[in-house]
């Protein structure tokens, strides 16, 4: 009995009918099995990249959120090792000759398609390449993901997470990334004083035009080694980017620097789906009893939802020197351990930011986010004992 070969097609066309004449005309070929898979925008056809291997896309030029070569282009982007055939409805040689010449393996019209040429065109194209691609996720090094999330406003989430992002790269001397999610503020490109036409809403809307040149234009860079991505409120209030969107523009970040800091703001629907593109996830609150209900709340659903406990850390800030309430009453009342304290100075803090200096390094807070990074990196350093950082001695596993 002759061998049946498996060919896995990724094709994107937003013409239903067109979708399906193509998969007619790929039934039954002898010798054949062609599994197709229809993504009916660009953003679903990236989506599909990251999470499956295709030996071959089959793609059309005009889609609802993309169009001409810069849809090939994007989607050789995202996913370099893929045979790409064009496929439009417009019998253009320049443009045929064009894609061509930026990597397309064919070009096939729409009006003159039929069966021998579309399958002809496919194996061809697969023969090209020595193995199919995998997906596009595992084929490069990524970025550790670290998120910060707030049990409520106001417990100085944004503050944790841009303090975070510059220990990263002062103890690791790798690239950073802080990525601000906040649609109606612009809390992190305010303490780290910088100003930017740009943010994450450009990103999402430029999909199709996003490489490494585009993405320079975009962020907003605040020391070597440090960038920003500002969060839309930073430059309008405009409703928010779709999910699906910020995370194509977190993974295309990926591969470009070796952590990334998301500022996630307060618990919602959205937050709650970016958790899959996070690796770890640090809760922040406070002692106000209003934030650590709120705190002990989240932790209890993020661990429903299936969230592992050893990822998911509660960092406790503006813990008072002289509090009355020991850690651990606060960590039996929440049922969760303290990964690490943040003490509050506020007399240190009001002299900083009168003159403007939220993110200096002589500042306890930051130092203190530096050895709770220390502790999660692997790499604690025991603290002076003048510092007052009595409580990060109290870490505890989950």
């Amino acid at each position: 009995m002759k061998e049946v070969k498996l060919i896995r097609v990724l094709l994107v066309e937003d013409n239903a009918v067109n979708a399906k004449f193509a998969q007619a005309l790929l039934a039954n070929v002898e010798g054949h099995v062609f599994e197709i898979t229809v993504a009916e925008t660009l953003v679903a056809a990236l989506d599909f990249l990251v999470h499956a291997a295709f030996d071959v896309a089959v793609v059309d030029l005009t889609l609802a959120d993309s169009q001409g070569l810069e849809t090939f282009r994007t989607i050789k982007r995202y996913a370099p090792l893929i045979p790409v055939i064009i496929l439009t409805a417009l019998d253009d040689e320049s443009m045929a000759l064009a894609g061509v010449q930026q990597g397309a393996q064919d070009y096939l019209v729409k009006g003159k398609l039929n069966k021998d040429t579309l399958v002809r065109a496919l194996i061809y194209a697969i023969a090209r390449n020595r193995k199919p691609a995998e997906p596009a996720a595992r084929s490069q090094d990524l970025a550790h993901v670290v998120g910060f999330l707030g049990s409520n406003g106001g417990v100085g989430t944004t503050t944790m997470a841009a303090h975070c992002a510059l220990q990263l790269n002062r103890q690791t001397e790798q690239k950073v990334l802080l990525v601000d999610l906040d649609c109606s503020s612009s809390g992190a490109s305010f303490l780290m004083k910088v100003e930017s036409p740009y943010s994450l809403l450009d990103a999402t809307e430029n999909l199709h035009r996003l490489d490494t040149g585009y993405w320079k234009g975009v962020i907003t860079t605040y020391r070597e080694g440090v960038d920003l991505l500002p969060g839309p409120g930073a430059t309008s209030i405009r409703e928010a980017p779709t999910v699906e969107r910020v995370r194509h523009v977190l993974r295309f970040a990926q591969p470009l620097y070796s952590y990334i800091v998301i500022d996630l703001g307060r618990l919602s629907a959205s937050s709650l789906a970016m958790l899959d593109e996070t690796r770890d996830l640090f809760v922040t609150t406070t002692p106000d009893l209003t934030a650590l209900f709120e705190a002990s709340r989240i932790l209890r659903r993020l661990l429903e939802a299936g969230f592992a406990r050893e990822r998911l850390q509660l960092l406790l800030n503006r813990r008072e020197k002289k509090s009355s309430v020991a850690v651990e009453h606060i960590e039996s009342a929440l049922g969760y351990p303290i990964y690490g304290a943040i003490l509050d100075m506020p007399e240190e803090l009001d002299e900083a930011y009168a003159g403007r200096r939220f993110l200096d390094e002589n500042l306890q807070v930051h130092k203190q986010v530096g050895q709770v990074l220390r502790k999660w990196r692997g790499v604690e350093e025991k603290a002076p004992s003048s510092s007052g950082l009595g409580f990060f001695k109290r870490l505890r596993t989950a």
